[in-house]
């Protein structure tokens, strides 16, 4: 059986080398050229390797991660590496739904479509940290866009550095575009709307505004419930592989997403089934070390 060696919290982003920062040179390689609008590519490229915010945050800061080793979120890509490969993720998810939009001969504003979803989590990498038992915290309230959060902070910080309104806009709608008020029932643009009060950019969302690449963006990033649920039947596989590889279930469970991604795990215990799926990622730990 492998024995693991346990990484110290403050050292963790060396696992980023599994699926951070492949993710990150895939992003670069395959979509950043395509946001050529200058303003734009360089506001991505800033927030990625952002050290010091121009604006508050009402909850605690963390260290700030880097681009390739922050986890993508507490509720889904809860390992390292988890934000670059999410936001992969929700690239690859827009590039086909904006193939299957410009089949049909309408056109396509891809630099904003992905710019918007490069910009609109780079905040994460300042609320997310590990404790001694390779907990993840959360450093914002507990309902995204209810208060404030990552996605907030993004679209204060794109005010604060005079970022146009269509750039805005777009990095806005991808938590938003919906019609479910969080404080007054049905209200078309809603959601959308409160993040932009709540980020302080002093704009409102009308219904003429709204774009398919807003509609493109929100969906490429909504597959949460489905790697949500993967990374807590990887929690699961973790607590019994743990003992057979001498580490804490916290430290196996973020081994694993860390080392294989929650969704790839998920996939083998579909395939194979629990046992088969421990014994073929035990293996593969082995072989590896």
């Amino acid at each position: 059986m492998p024995h693991l060696d346990i990484i110290p919290p403050h050292q963790l982003a060396r696992l980023a080398r599994h699926q951070g920062e492949p993710a990150l040179a895939a992003i670069r390689r395959e979509f950043l050229p395509v946001v050529t609008n200058p303003v734009w590519h360089g506001l991505v490229e800033e927030f990625m390797e952002l050290d010091e915010p121009l604006t508050p945050y009402a909850h605690p800061r963390y260290p700030a991660w880097s681009f390739a080793a922050s986890p993508g979120s507490g509720a889904h890509h809860g390992h390292i590496g988890g934000l670059a490969l999410h936001v992969l993720q929700d690239l690859r998810n827009a590039r086909a739904l904006g193939d299957a939009h410009e089949a049909r001969g309408l056109p396509l504003d891809r630099g904003l479509l992905y710019a918007a979803i490069l910009l609109h989590d780079c905040l994460k990498r300042f609320v997310y940290a590990f404790d001694a038992d390779y907990t993840l915290h959360k450093s914002e309230d507990p309902f995204i866009a209810r208060n404030e959060d990552h996605h907030s902070w993004v679209l204060r910080e794109l005010t604060a550095r005079g970022a146009d309104e269509e750039i805005i806009l777009a990095t806005a709608a991808m938590h938003g575009l919906d019609d479910v008020s969080l404080a007054e029932g049905v209200k078309p643009l809603a959601v959308v709307n409160h993040y932009l009060d709540i980020g302080l950019t002093g704009l409102t969302m009308r219904p003429e505004h709204v774009r398919a690449e807003h509609a493109i963006g929100f969906l490429a990033d909504s597959d949460w419930p489905w790697s949500g649920r993967a990374q807590q039947r990887t929690r699961e596989l973790a607590e019994a592989m743990a003992p057979p590889c001498g580490v804490p279930p916290g430290y196996m469970h973020l081994y694993l997403g860390s080392r294989f991604s929650f969704e790839h795990v998920d996939g083998l215990l579909q395939d194979m089934g629990r046992e088969l799926a421990m014994a073929r990622l035990l293996e593969r730990v082995e072989k590896e070390m």
